[in-house]
């Protein structure tokens, strides 16, 4: 009986121990220092914020043009096509020249979208 309630005892004090150690890790921001970054990111301006978020059309690659709003593989491989052979776009308003990319379309995909 002595055993058991031994075994009882040092189980309830794993217990206790890991939930100590879980409201600490949750809730005491000074017990984990080094997970916090060393330093803020800068504030990014609407035009960088949109420049890094969008999709480069001189550069993009089938995957990255599929993940567009209405473009399939189909399209993707139209608009690589048309980069590799006119040496790229000029202006997002260049997207129309490619074969089945209309005003919609291209009104569809030009928050996405930048050319560089």
């Amino acid at each position: 009986m002595a055993r058991r309630a031994r075994e009882i005892f040092v189980a309830w004090l794993l217990i206790a121990f890991g939930l100590f150690l879980g409201w600490r890790a949750l809730f005491d921001p000074s017990f984990m220092p080094d997970v916090r970054p060393k330093r803020f990111a800068r504030e990014l301006t609407v035009a960088e914020f949109l420049q890094r978020s969008s999709t480069n059309l001189n550069t993009a690659s089938r995957a990255e043009l599929m993940a567009l709003p209405g473009i399939g593989e189909v399209l993707a491989e139209r608009i690589l096509m048309y980069r590799l052979e006119n040496g790229g776009f000029s202006s997002v308003e260049e997207l129309t020249e490619v074969r089945g990319i209309g005003e919609k379309k291209l009104e569809a995909v030009r928050k996405y979208v930048y050319v560089a």
